[in-house]
């Protein structure tokens, strides 16, 4: 376990294979079907209306998805991390459905949670679980490796709105600028987060990552689990409790659970 933790402190991201079945896979995704359609005020559209963009903080009032952000292969992991006990600071499902998912520009996101939530330090870290296998066309994940070495480079490059919706969209108020995501690329070689599903990656909040539109005819489902250090707990409230955790009680480490399906 210490080996991969060092992975992630050295390049920003690591992946692990296969850590949850194929049956505990389609548990999560018949959960997630259930909000498709439902309203639920933690719901984000593509640019057309209509489309679920992503679905956020199912965890506060889904015991289902309470579990999973207990579950011992996440949880051991982001507390062996940071270091010391955690909470859930966000959870969310990003779901990029086929041919209209839309993009997310270069960004990091640490920004969002220090200016947004008042997050003082970027230790936290973000785990993810892929509910389908993730290639190419999909639109995975684009990280450079280590850029998170570099400390904040994020910048305000669209004029901050009166709604978070807009930093759910891909409009981010905070955006790496092209002149350094220029610079990053000549000297750096990106990495595609490809996998199947019931894979999981780790990566840090200050890694610079985007992801490209999906071309593809199979949505691109992620869930993404966000484990903040119970000293680095937000100083304001200005979001939504689905963004911004209200409850910032340390995760118990010894009532994890270690199956989801249902």
């Amino acid at each position: 376990m210490q080996v991969l933790i060092n992975k992630i402190k050295n390049n920003g991201y690591a992946k692990l294979d296969r850590i949850f079945s194929m049956q505990e896979v389609k548990s999560i995704n018949d959960e997630i079907s259930k909000y498709m359609t439902l309203p639920d005020a933690g719901t984000t559209f593509e640019a057309d209306g209509v489309t679920v963009r992503g679905l956020h903080g199912l965890h506060l009032h889904d015991s289902f998805f309470e579990r999973i952000t207990r579950h011992e292969k996440l949880l051991k992991h982001a507390e062996l991390f940071l270091g010391e006990p955690c909470y859930v600071h966000q959870l969310k499902i990003n779901i990029k459905k086929k041919l209209t998912g839309q993009a997310w520009p270069w960004h990091q996101d640490y920004v969002f949670w220090k200016k947004g939530d008042g997050v003082p330090t970027p230790n936290l870290i973000n785990i993810g679980i892929f509910l389908d296998d993730v290639e190419q066309l999909h639109g995975p994940l684009c990280i450079i490796p280590k850029s998170h070495h570099l400390g904040e480079i994020s910048n305000e490059v669209k004029p901050k709105g009166n709604h978070w919706k807009q930093d759910l969209s891909k409009e981010l108020t905070y955006q790496i600028d092209k002149e350094i995501i220029n610079n990053l690329l000549k000297n750096s070689t990106v990495k595609y987060l490809t996998g199947k599903a019931g894979d999981v990656i780790f990566f840090d909040p200050l890694i610079a990552h985007c992801s490209s539109e999906n071309l593809s005819a199979h949505d691109r489902p992620i869930l993404i689990i966000t484990y903040n250090a119970t000293s680095n707990k937000p100083h304001q409230n200005l979001r939504p409790d689905f963004l911004c955790a209200r409850d910032t009680s340390p995760l118990n480490i010894n009532n994890c659970v270690n199956e989801l399906v249902i």
